[in-house]
């Protein structure tokens, strides 16, 4: 059955049990509010990710419907390359010292605004299904839930379509609505390194994975590596601690070519599952009254390693996992740029909050940060900033410039364990400067190199100035602060260097 046959008799059978969905606007909707829909994704880089940006081993005619149709940020950010704090910035618009969240599991500051709430007040129903991630926040108070998703896409991330589609298909239209979809691929990929591992063979001490031996795959199916597959190992000592486990014996030394080449194969395979997803909620808007009067956001929380720089998975600065896609578009006829991908203009995930905000005439300042999109989707020229800037782990702040890449790692102080670092209170670590028009793969770091001392100090100078633009930065939640302590402390104990 084609997808968009089984997406209408999935709607006939939803729209026969009528549902009621409660409102919690609290204000009165400007006329021409749009609808808006907000499509996540988990674990989705914007390199090597999405075919209609030129990455040829996987297919996503969903996704590729969106930037057809829309405008395509390719200098878009994470503001944490890891979860929960990038899900936080999305909806307090702060950076993870900010609202507190700087690992997975660690509460929110209860102070910090809620995008949802914001929207409420300018008359917006909002209802969310699927992943929300964001702990010490409810997503209950928060929002109507249609579906919680789970914590394995393959298995919840159809069941989220499903009710999202039930909803367009039932919704009474009286009042503006903000939808969240949720979805949990490309995710998956975290599952597959330990089970590709353990069904591998060493041959001369690497490991090769069965597929092609058995008749399971065709060589030709699997992609080749990546051009950044090698890195400079003059690394953060966090991202060292967090990643590699050590600098002369890094974690997955033993995996063959051939066994890198399979986890980028299932990453491609996770992303055209989140892709079909994508595609049949599309189909399901197409199909509903709201088609003409709904605006659709598109981004990831993170990106993926891929194999890039040796690596999988999220916390690092490398562009695989930092830079992710960020899509605004529509079916309709909103005033959208379509087709357009800009290159120029630097975006983080705080700019979400008040790009919403500004479609839906929500009032934005309780935000600390952020841009709205919306004036750059419309084609009109505006000021921009000059530097992106983001945090990992606790420990590493990076700024970029579109051109030029500087992170930073602080060394741990032990007067004031559990307090998100800053030049003014911690001493600098390792430093990474990547020159991306040069080396687009990062492969050397040029922090040490006397020929880029100009570049180094005027990045130095640009992190200074974003680190001194936070509000209210305070001690973390004791969760965080152990993992802070976990962290500073597996770096000493196996004598990871934080200077070269």
């Amino acid at each position: 059955m084609r997808r968009r046959s089984f997406l209408q008799s999935s709607a006939v059978a939803t729209a026969a049990a009528s549902i009621s969905y409660p409102t919690n606007a609290k204000g009165l909707a400007a006329k021409d509010a749009p609808n808006i829909i907000f499509i996540h994704v988990d674990q989705m880089s914007l390199l090597d990710s999405i075919s209609a940006y030129g990455c040829e081993y996987t297919s996503t005619p969903g996704i590729d419907r969106l930037v057809k149709n829309g405008t395509s940020f390719m200098q878009s950010y994470s503001t944490d390359p890891v979860c929960c704090p990038a899900r936080a910035s999305w909806w307090t618009g702060a950076y993870s010292s900010e609202h507190g969240v700087v690992c997975n599991s660690t509460p929110c500051h209860p102070e910090m605004p809620d995008v949802s709430r914001l929207l409420q007040h300018a008359g917006y129903d909002t209802f969310f299904s699927g992943k929300w991630h964001v702990p010490g926040k409810k997503v209950r108070d928060l929002f109507h839930v249609l579906h919680e998703g789970s914590w394995w896409g393959e298995m919840t991330d159809t069941e989220v379509t499903r009710s999202a589609a039930s909803f367009l298909e039932n919704h009474d239209g009286k009042n503006p609505f903000f939808l969240s979809v949720g979805y949990l691929n490309p995710h998956d990929i975290c599952i597959t390194p330990k089970y590709d591992d353990a069904r591998s063979t060493v041959v001369d001490g690497k490991k090769f994975p069965p597929y092609v031996g058995a008749g399971v795959l065709d060589e030709g199916d699997i992609p080749p590596l990546p051009e950044a597959h090698e890195y400079d190992t003059r690394e953060p000592g966090i991202l060292v601690a967090c990643k590699r486990g050590s600098v002369k014996k890094p974690a997955f030394r033993d995996w063959s070519a051939e066994l890198w080449r399979m986890h980028r194969y299932n990453y491609h395979r996770f992303t055209e599952m989140v892709d079909l997803q994508v595609d049949q909620l599309l189909d399901a808007l197409e199909q509903s009254n709201f088609r003409e009067n709904t605006l659709i956001i598109f981004s990831s929380d993170h990106g993926e390693g891929i194999g890039r720089h040796r690596t999988v998975a999220k916390s690092t600065f490398y562009d695989e996992v930092c830079r992710v896609p960020f899509i605004v578009s529509t079916l309709g006829e909103l005033k959208v740029r379509k087709d357009v991908k800009d290159a120029k203009h630097l975006v983080s995930g705080v700019d979400f909050g008040r790009t919403l905000c500004d479609y839906a005439r929500a009032d934005g300042s309780p935000l600390p940060h952020g841009r709205s999109l919306r004036p750059l989707v419309e084609g009109k020229e505006v000021a921009w900033r000059d530097y992106v800037y983001a945090e990992n782990s606790a420990y590493m702040h990076m700024v970029s410039d579109g051109t030029i890449k500087y992170v930073r790692e602080y060394i741990e102080n032990d007067q004031i364990t559990g307090v998100p670092p800053c030049a003014k209170t911690h001493q600098t670590g390792v430093e990474q400067l990547f020159d991306l028009a040069r080396d687009p793969n990062e492969g050397r770091n040029l922090a040490y190199d006397p020929e880029y001392a100009p570049q180094l100090k005027l990045m130095r100078a640009a992190l200074d100035r974003m680190e001194d633009e936070r509000v209210g930065v305070k001690a973390v939640a004791p969760f965080a602060q152990k993992y802070m302590s976990a962290r500073a402390g597996a770096i000493k104990k196996n004598n990871i260097p934080q200077s070269y």
